[in-house]
């Protein structure tokens, strides 16, 4: 599994650090060298929507301080030679610049012990060391916030709601030999240094080891804020706060703020996985899908592989051209013994595939239940004179943006529903929307220029930037509104990106959302929240709606 090069290497001082950023390595071994009484955890971490990956070599600590974790630190770097070095961990917060689960992204790490004994008292003479330019404003640049959705443990005390989402601050850390739970230390230290946000142990030393290299690596400090450094410190936050460091460093990571040292990395082994295709069909039967035809999309190497076949039809449920039982529809896919639930179930030993001809509510639900967590090739039908193929026809091309408008202009307190509207093969039209929501919507518009039209969505890679669109959209809804909103989605576009739009809908981050239905007008809505749970989820619009 070993190779000679390795892009990262992340240094851990508590075992709730290490196993929040171990926890999100694609793979990884555990290495132990005779006569080395450190152990190193030397894996992978994958480059969505790439065939990129970095190899990564984390260390926990055998001890806190500087003094380990210098030489602990160059032992990691002699033998493993890093591009880049982060620091990982938790850290003391002041209050008032920050809040508990916040991160803190290292200006420089500001080591506050060295002082020089005269009759006069004790000088300080503190030291910085500054974190690297790139990697920093690669961090600063790192505008997808999904890695919040990626905690893995529940946040502390009161509900996650907007006011409470953590945010990332980039200023100095203290690093010492102490750790701080008095009232005297802090502002002594705000005092040398008035810019400081945060306070731990290790970064000095690290940062130490890292400059003195032969061939020093690129180094970062990432913290989780889990406490004030005052004598109210506990260890309620650790958790939390060392999942928000891991989470937003490995999101970085997924990011590519530096090339990989091997551009081409050797991914045979997890590319070997059978595929699991899963079909979706509830339009109207005149255009049934045949088993295979997705075949006609799949690259060379994915038509090699060994295939499976998940058919979810829900076409008899279509009377007249109308929709008229989705919530049998909705049992269906939520049933923890169904046929989709057991799909994702199996996400770990297979390649999930998707493509369908569905309802836009059950595609961003089937998408949701997925989650962002697990990969899913995604594929569209694309209708063409003499030619039906479910190939994406412009792979690696440009294509028009999509453009986000009528943002409130500051932030609202009043608790207003949000009208979110997406048009991407078809104008959403605000009268329409309007008609099945409450009054005093805020509206807000996602929209491909310079128009709508269909067929406009050619590639995978155009599907997958939309959907960081609309999940940059969810998260300033979800920081800049009142926690009281719930969104409602009114979508016009294909397929592969209603489904995509669904994995990037988080139950912890964003308000609740609706999906709108259209058929000459908007006839029902799941909420998917309540689809989530397992409770009543189908929404009719008001009557004002009917008698039209």
């Amino acid at each position: 599994m070993q190779t000679d090069l390795v892009d990262f290497a992340i240094v851990t001082a508590l075992k709730v650090e290490r196993d929040a950023v171990l926890s999100r390595f694609d793979e990884y071994e555990v290495i132990k060298e005779d006569f080395e009484p450190q152990v190193y955890y030397y894996g992978y971490v994958s480059i969505p929507g790439k065939t990129e990956r970095y190899t990564v070599v984390l260390m926990l600590l055998l001890d806190i301080g500087n003094d380990e974790a210098a030489t602990a630190t160059t032992r990691l770097l002699q033998r493993w030679q890093p591009a880049n070095l982060l620091m990982v961990g938790i850290a003391g917060g002041v209050r008032g610049k920050v809040e508990l689960g916040d991160v803190v992204v290292a200006k420089f790490v500001f080591y506050y012990e060295l002082a020089k004994l005269t009759s006069a008292g004790e000088q300080h003479r503190p030291e910085q060391f500054p974190t690297d330019t790139l990697l920093r404003s690669r961090a600063y640049l790192y505008e997808a916030t999904d890695w919040k959705s990626k905690i893995a443990v529940a946040r502390p005390g009161t509900p996650l709601v907007e006011s409470t989402l953590p945010n990332v601050h980039f200023e100095p850390i203290a690093s010492g030999e102490k750790v701080i739970a008095d009232l005297e230390t802090l502002p002594q230290l705000l005092q040398a240094c008035p810019k400081l946000v945060a306070v731990a142990m290790e970064g000095a030393g690290v940062a130490r080891a890292a400059r003195t290299h032969k061939a020093p690596p690129r180094f970062l400090e990432i913290r989780g804020i889990c406490d004030f450094a005052d004598p109210n410190k506990n260890d309620d936050w650790h958790g939390y706060a060392a999942n928000a460091a891991a989470a937003f460093t490995i999101g970085l990571l997924h990011d590519r703020p530096v090339p990989p040292l091997v551009i081409e990395q050797p991914l045979a082994k997890k590319s070997e996985k059978p595929l699991l295709m899963i079909c979706t069909q509830s339009l109207p039967p005149y255009r049934v899908i045949a088993p295979d035809e997705i075949l006609s999309g799949l690259d060379d190497d994915l038509k090699g592989r060994t295939r499976e076949r998940v058919s979810l039809d829900f076409t008899s449920l279509v009377k007249d051209g109308v929709f008229t039982e989705p919530a049998r529809a909705v049992k269906q896919l939520t049933d923890p013994q169904g046929a989709f639930a057991t799909a994702i179930a199996r996400s770990s030993e297979t390649e999930l595939v998707f493509h369908g001809l569905a309802h836009i509510p059950l595609l961003v639900l089937m998408g949701h239940l997925v989650s962002d967590r697990v990969p899913v090739r995604l594929f569209d039908f694309h209708p063409s004179p003499g030619s039906n193929t479910w190939a994406w026809p412009n792979k690696g091309q440009n294509f028009p943006p999509m453009e986000v408008s009528e943002l409130p202009s500051h932030r609202s307190r009043q608790a207003k529903d949000v009208v979110l509207r997406i048009s991407v093969t078809y104008k959403v039209y605000s009268d329409q929307a309007l008609t099945v929501v409450p009054a005093g919507a805020i509206e807000i518009d996602l929209t491909v220029v310079p128009e709508p039209v269909r067929g406009i969505v050619q590639s995978e890679e155009q599907v997958r930037e939309y959907g960081r669109v609309f999940r940059r959209t969810l998260d300033w809804i979800a920081q800049n509104l009142s926690a009281g909103q719930r969104v409602h989605l009114f979508y016009a576009g294909p397929v592969a990106l209603a489904f995509h739009l669904g994995q990037q809908i988080s139950e912890n981050i964003h308000p609740p959302v609706t999906v709108w239905n259209y058929h000459r007008g908007y006839d029902w809505a799941i909420d998917l929240a309540n689809a989530y749970i397992g409770e009543e989820c189908i929404v009719q619009p008001p009557l004002i709606y009917d008698q039209m």
